[in-house]
C-alpha cells in the first residue's frame, strides 16, 4: 500500500480516536501525528479530509479544526470510564486490568 493510501487511513483513524466536538484537531496537528510514521503536510491532510467527506464520512469542520461526528462516546467520556475502572475499590488490581484490557479492545474496535 502506498503512502498516500496510508495517509488517508491514518487521518480517519486519528479523527476516530482522538477528536470529538469538544476536541477538534487542526490539519497541522494531524500532519504532525502522521509525520511520526510517514512524511505529511497540512495541505495533504486537507485534501484527504476533503476526499473522506466526499466518501460520506461525517467529518465536521469548525474554526478550531476537524472532528468525526458519529461516536457513541466522546474522548472525555471514554477516559472517564477508564478512570472509573482504575479507581474502583470493588475489584482487585488483576480484575481491573482484565476489565481495562477488554474495554480498550472494545473501544479500539469501535473507534479505529
Amino acid at each position: 500500500m502506498g503512502t498516500k493510501k496510508h495517509n488517508i487511513i491514518l487521518i480517519l483513524k486519528i479523527l476516530e480516536s482522538s477528536s470529538d466536538k469538544n476536541n477538534p484537531l487542526t490539519q497541522i496537528k494531524i500532519a504532525e501525528i502522521i509525520s511520526q510514521v510517514y512524511p505529511c503536510d497540512r495541505k495533504t491532510v486537507g485534501r484527504n479530509i476533503g476526499f473522506l467527506i466526499k466518501l460520506g464520512y461525517p467529518i465536521v469542520k469548525t474554526n478550531k479544526g476537524f472532528y468525526l461526528d458519529s461516536k457513541k462516546f466522546s474522548v472525555e467520556e471514554s477516559q472517564f470510564v477508564i478512570n472509573a475502572v482504575r479507581d474502583s475499590t470493588l475489584k482487585d488490581d488483576k480484575e481491573k486490568q482484565e476489565i481495562l484490557n477488554r474495554l480498550t479492545d472494545l473501544l479500539n474496535k469501535v473507534y479505529r
